[in-house]
């Protein structure tokens, strides 16, 4: 069931990318921001649809090797040099996508004038204190920095976007999930 989540995931990102859907429009906030001209967006997305493109055929490839692998770990007995070898490409695809990445991000720096990317190096300050404001939210030094919308009616909507302490709107985790790298007596969200 869940390779088959995954491979529908990965061809509906395909298909979005062939249509040109991926990357969606650079939102107005951020235009209006870096202040932003035509030309600079229209640069910044033409390089994130062909990350999203180098991204697309990755995904694919990904996919395959999860399924060779899958396929190694069902064999009895295990071959450790295939399992090995499937999981050294794995990744290698990692590495790669983040690499090709970082060539963007530079890229898309590069069409930014000085001052924009000192608007963006206030941007990156932000980044770097984001989990220290979402602590400070979650024991109650701040409030929630802006009010959460109301739902129109009073059924499951309203409980996850209106209860009072979930931090959805602030983009702030609600406390630690399973998987996150914690000391084992930290208590666990299910």
């Amino acid at each position: 069931m869940r390779s088959l989540f995954v491979f529908l995931l990965v061809m509906a990102g395909v298909v979005s990318a062939q249509d040109g859907l991926l990357p969606s429009p650079i939102p107005q906030e951020l235009r209006r921001y870096l202040e932003l001209t035509d030309a600079q967006a229209n640069g910044a997305q033409r390089l994130n649809a062909q990350l999203a493109g180098y991204r697309a055929g990755k995904a694919r490839r990904q996919f395959q090797v999860q399924q060779e692998l899958a396929d190694e770990m069902a064999k009895n007995p295990l071959d450790p040099t295939a399992i090995g070898l499937r999981h050294v490409e794995l990744e290698s695809i990692r590495r790669e996508i983040e690499a090709e990445q970082r060539k963007t991000v530079e890229a898309i720096q590069a069409l930014l004038t000085p001052a924009q990317r000192t608007r963006l190096d206030g941007l990156a300050q932000v980044l770097r204190q984001y989990s220290t404001a979402c602590s400070a939210v979650a024991w109650n030094f701040l409030t929630e920095p802006f009010p959460v919308p109301s739902a129109p009616n009073q059924g499951w909507e309203t409980f996850l976007f209106v209860q009072p302490g979930f931090l959805a709107a602030a983009g702030c985790p609600a406390g630690p999930i399973r998987g996150d790298f914690l000391p084992a007596t930290f208590p666990l969200i299910p």
